[in-house]
């Protein structure tokens, strides 16, 4: 399996965090689960989320969907070994080779309000004819005419003879914690789609022995997190606000507009940087991530390093 990801796009958001700012929280999480095929809630167009809220729906007129047995493989995260009440959102009707790229899959919607540094992951069953390509996107305003998809990661397995096509995939992760455009949004949504083989320019089969057909795609465990919990209220910028800049930065010299005693975090909550009476922070040092830089006066701003 290979992942590559794009860091995008980043902005500046003010701000201010809670005490418990640096724990991760689920935002949502669809299990499938259900006592039959039957009675999964929200059924096969829209299954709900068992944790949280949010809503998923299948993309592109063709696609249709069944819940079928659910992920038991060793590094799943489903708790329930046996079918019922493990099931997985099963897909079918994926495009004929030679069909446009990058059009059917699956779409999950959440709320992100008062969270930030968001993380997308699913776990993944393909058939033996199935793509063996798909790429996860994002919206930051899924309410639009129009919505703006932005590519996140590809996730392509090696076709072989055995041991590719009917195999789930667990722990396929798309970190978009550098996506400042989803913390804090009411209007966000997921998809992972399939999509081209990298190598061909073409749909490719998971299984290197079969040819492609569109085949099933089964999920499981569809879960969204953040790795900061924000305050129930915003910091609301005005005339005594702490802009930084450059921000997103090159791990190059960064900018107060004013001199402020700060302390600088990372998500985690490790303390990377403080300094009295300081006009700059210099990230030359800084990992490649999402940053807190709080002052001593209590301004809170986001720091992206990329």
């Amino acid at each position: 399996m290979k992942t590559n990801y794009n860091v995008l796009k980043a902005a500046v958001v003010a701000l201010l965090f809670s005490s418990n700012a640096w724990s991760q929280a689920t935002i949502a999480q669809w299990n499938f689960n259900g006592a039959d095929n039957t009675s999964v809630p929200g059924g096969v167009s829209s299954p709900t989320p068992s944790l949280g809220a949010g809503s998923a729906q299948l993309v592109a007129l063709t696609l249709a969907a069944t819940f079928a047995s659910g992920n038991s493989t060793m590094g799943t995260l489903e708790t329930e070994t046996t079918s019922p009440p493990n099931f997985a959102w099963n897909s079918t009707g994926y495009p004929a080779l030679g069909a446009p790229d990058k059009t059917s899959g699956v779409q999950f919607n959440v709320s992100t309000v008062n969270q930030a540094g968001i993380i997308f992951k699913y776990e993944q069953r393909l058939s033996n004819t199935a793509s063996n390509s798909y790429i996860v996107q994002y919206t930051a305003d899924r309410t639009a005419v129009a919505p703006q998809w932005v590519d996140g990661p590809l996730f392509s397995i090696t076709p072989a003879a055995t041991g590719t096509g009917d195999t789930w995939y667990n722990g396929v992760v798309a970190d978009f914690s550098t996506e400042t455009d989803i913390d804090n949004n009411p209007n966000v949504a997921f998809r992972v789609l399939s999509t081209y083989n990298p190598g061909t320019g073409n749909y490719l089969a998971a299984r290197s022995t079969s040819t492609y057909a569109g085949g099933t795609v089964r999920y499981d465990m569809v879960t969204v997190t953040s790795n900061v919990t924000l305050a129930t209220t915003q910091f609301e910028a005005g005339e005594h606000a702490l802009t930084i800049f450059p921000n997103p930065s090159n791990k190059e010299i960064v900018n107060l507009s004013e001199a402020q005693d700060v302390t600088v975090y990372d998500v985690a909550g490790k303390l990377i940087f403080q300094a009295k009476n300081t006009k700059t922070i210099d990230t030359g040092s800084f990992n490649t991530g999402v940053y807190i830089i709080k002052t001593a006066t209590g301004l809170v701003q986001k720091l992206v390093v990329k």
